[in-house]
């Protein structure tokens, strides 16, 4: 058995390598180097067959800390290309090429060690198939974003809308949400810790990150606004590169540690749920004014079963005990919402239905019971004194 798994491991990663080296060589061969259809077949038989290799051989040399930086260097590659090549930037293909090097470096480096610490401290699990999602669903998502935002940057005159915003308006908005974000990370580590004190002081990192990038936003507007540094560079900067590269690093990196977070309250059902519900009100509060005419029917429903949708979404994120009175219900306000709101375009829907049978079906009360229950039984049984069996009774 433990030959066979060795095996599936071996030949799991080496798809893995040969997809990832495939994909990346047929993209740099085609576009970058613009070599066509040609260029492509070339670049990503010699990317599959040199990351496989290179993988192997690491492998077979037992340099495992090797062997995972390449990975992640390799997954890092296609994401800084797309960046480092968009009309945003508008490098071509020598940013291209550059943002490329540079991205494999953060990966393999940054990301790496994110990654190993956090799932070393059970923040972060490595799930089946985390290269191949990391890889895909980063590298679609900065496309996707690239595409958007030179949509937005092409049709709106951003330098001119920024301006006309009241200073103090965007002050209180960015330390709101940073204020907001600090408040649910601390009463995270409140809930794990018994103390307010010692919740305080595990949070201090958050506290200094969220205060170090508050004075860095700052002072990106205030030496715009005064002129010392142009807003139009300013604004290609967040748009070409911040922006497609935190979704595309966020958005993959986030699975693992939903999955890790859902150990202890289902949230990853929650949040389908919570979506699912903004779609389904958005369309109950588009049909609203229908509700007055005659013959309306079940127009109400959809703003009905969005508001429900939502509560028990919540309810099941801070009641887990609630779980699964909270998914049957979610479900069957989920299939109500088709009647009245269309499903919230049909996503909404679906992504409540999805939600409501991840929260009844979740299980992390059962696990953390059961695991109570063995180490009560390990501590009593450690409590019972032995008798020497060399020893002879009366």
């Amino acid at each position: 058995m433990r030959k066979f798994n060795m095996n599936f491991s071996l030949l799991f990663e080496i798809i893995n390598a040969a997809m990832i080296g495939l994909i990346t060589g047929s993209f740099l061969g085609a576009f970058p180097f613009g070599f066509g259809m040609y260029g492509a077949l070339v670049g990503g038989g010699v990317g599959a067959v040199f990351l496989t290799s290179f993988i192997l051989l690491l492998r077979f040399k037992k340099w495992e800390t090797a062997k995972l930086i390449v990975k992640y260097g390799s997954i890092g590659v296609l994401p800084g290309v797309l960046i480092g090549g968009s009309k945003i930037i508008g490098l071509g293909i020598t940013g291209a090429l550059t943002f490329g090097l540079i991205s494999a470096i953060i990966y393999g480096t940054a990301v790496y060690k994110l990654v190993d610490y956090h799932s070393k401290s059970e923040k972060y699990i490595l799930y089946p198939g985390h290269y191949a999602v990391l890889f895909l669903l980063g590298s679609i998502s900065v496309f996707i974003t690239i595409l958007v935002v030179g949509f937005l940057t092409n049709i709106l005159d951003l330098e001119a809308l920024i301006l006309e915003l009241p200073f103090m308006l965007i002050v209180s908005l960015m330390t709101g949400i940073f204020i907001f974000i600090y408040i649910i990370s601390f009463l995270v580590k409140k809930r794990k810790y018994v103390t307010w004190t010692h919740a305080f002081k595990k949070s201090l990192f958050t506290l200094g990150f969220l205060l170090g990038l508050i004075v860095l936003i700052f002072a990106a507007i205030g030496f715009t606004r005064s002129g010392y540094f142009p807003l139009n560079t300013m604004i290609y900067i967040v748009a070409g590169f911040v922006i497609p590269y935190t979704i595309g690093l966020g958005l993959p990196l986030s699975l693992g540690y939903l999955m890790a977070f859902n150990t202890n309250r289902p949230v990853m059902g929650s949040i389908f749920c919570i979506v699912g519900s903004g779609f389904v009100i958005f369309i109950g509060i588009q049909v609203a004014p229908m509700l007055l005419l005659p013959n309306s029917g079940l127009m109400w429903a959809g703003l009905i079963t969005g508001l429900f949708m939502l509560m028990f979404g919540l309810s099941a994120l801070f009641k887990p005990e609630t779980h699964f009175f909270a998914g049957t219900s979610i479900i069957i306000f989920s299939i109500l919402s088709f009647l009245g709101a269309a499903g919230g375009l049909i996503i909404g829907g679906l992504l409540g239905l999805a939600g409501g049978i991840l929260i009844a079906s979740w299980d992390g009360l059962e696990k953390t019971v059961n695991h109570d229950r063995n180490e009560n039984t390990s501590n009593s049984s450690s409590s019972i004194p032995t008798v020497p069996t060399d020893t002879v009774s009366s």
